[in-house]
């Protein structure tokens, strides 16, 4: 029994450091994106490295047993805005 119950754990372990890497990775590209998307505006570029944490971390929701994480891109970017003041960024849906 033991060696199930440190199989079943190990298991565990790997969906949740993988979950983990998910935000981290997701964390990293989101902001380069947006510093990117600053385009030199010193501002903006501020904004992003101020208030950005916080605001990913309440948009990002780790996902459940049957759930994928998912990043919720209007409200980070709302965010942002609000922390900062000023509009920086928009969302806007694309049709298809």
């Amino acid at each position: 029994m033991g060696r199930k119950v440190a199989g079943a754990l190990v298991g565990v372990v790997l969906v949740l450091g993988m979950k983990f890497y998910n935000k981290a990775s997701a964390h990293d590209d989101v902001q380069a994106r947006l510093v990117e998307l600053c385009e030199g505006d010193a501002a903006c570029q501020a904004a992003v490295k101020t208030h950005y944490d916080a605001c990913f971390d309440s948009a990002y929701k780790m996902g459940g047993k049957n759930q994928s994480s998912k990043l919720d891109l209007n409200t980070l970017v709302k965010c942002v805005n609000e922390r900062a003041g000023e509009e920086y960024f928009t969302v806007t849906e694309e049709k298809e």
